[in-house]
């Protein structure tokens, strides 16, 4: 029931995947964080011992959602820079705590001697906010926190002009986030790319490249649902067009 009084403004991009949908707010940010997180569960399903890192975990999503869908990893180790975020995260995640484990550490400048090398490494949404200078420093920290044959996953916004960056992508007037090509380029430097997703994408971007049996998929899907799903869930068809990424990545070896 709508409450009469004066109603709140919610953040509809919330991600948190406690609240996420508690105000009954559905639309493509949302649908788009928690495919990844099942993207992830995906992948870790069969996986019970490997050690998972969290670079730049937040307030522990990730965590929250392999604890909630009873998907106990051998070792989830995530990592921050932020000191009360991560107290708080140790606080909240006590009753696991023999397998999630929590470190402030600052991802650009601190050596981060306490992480064990992990089986699969994700950064999600994490580095259009750390400053394009610190991409290279940033990337091989993400690169040395996996085994010589781990897996990583790295989502991030593809930069588009037409559309603009997010205000919080944008710091003293420079836009962090990446057009595709341009971290292709630099993510070659440090990794082999396996495979890349598009997370979520403007229907109007991709729909004039679908053939003709995709383009009868989608009218089919189009009569029962909304657009915001089906930015989602053709997304990952066209990665170069999306609004939204996962890179798939592994360690490039030294010759």
């Amino acid at each position: 029931m709508i409450n009469k009084g004066k109603i709140r403004e919610y953040n509809i991009t919330d991600s948190n995947p406690l609240v996420a949908f508690r105000h009954h707010v559905f639309n493509r940010d949302r649908f788009c964080h928690y495919l990844r997180w099942s993207h992830i569960l995906k992948v870790t399903r069969s996986e019970r011992d490997i050690i998972l890192t969290d670079f730049g975990c937040g307030k522990g999503f990730l965590a929250e959602v392999l604890y909630r869908n009873k998907q106990k990893v051998g070792l989830y180790q995530g990592i921050d820079i932020r000191k009360q975020t991560i107290k708080k995260n140790k606080e909240t995640f006590k009753i696991v705590s023999k397998w999630v484990k929590f470190f402030q550490a600052d991802l650009i400048k601190d050596k981060l001697r306490k992480i064990k090398p992990a089986d699969i490494v994700c950064s999600l949404e994490v580095i259009e906010h750390v400053g394009k200078k610190n991409a290279d420093i940033f990337l091989k920290k993400f690169r040395d926190c996996g085994k010589e044959d781990a897996t990583y996953y790295l989502s991030t916004p593809n930069y588009d002009e037409k559309v603009g960056a997010a205000k919080n992508h944008i710091y003293n007037g420079q836009v962090n986030e990446f057009k595709h090509k341009e971290l292709e380029e630099i993510l070659k430097r440090y990794f082999i790319v396996e495979n890349k997703y598009g997370t979520y994408a403007s229907i109007k971007d991709y729909k004039e490249d679908l053939n003709k049996g995709e383009r009868e998929l989608f009218d089919k899907l189009h009569s029962y649902y909304d657009v915001d799903f089906l930015s989602v869930i053709f997304a990952p068809l066209f990665p170069e067009k999306s609004r939204n990424c996962m890179w798939v990545l592994k360690r490039k070896l030294k010759s």
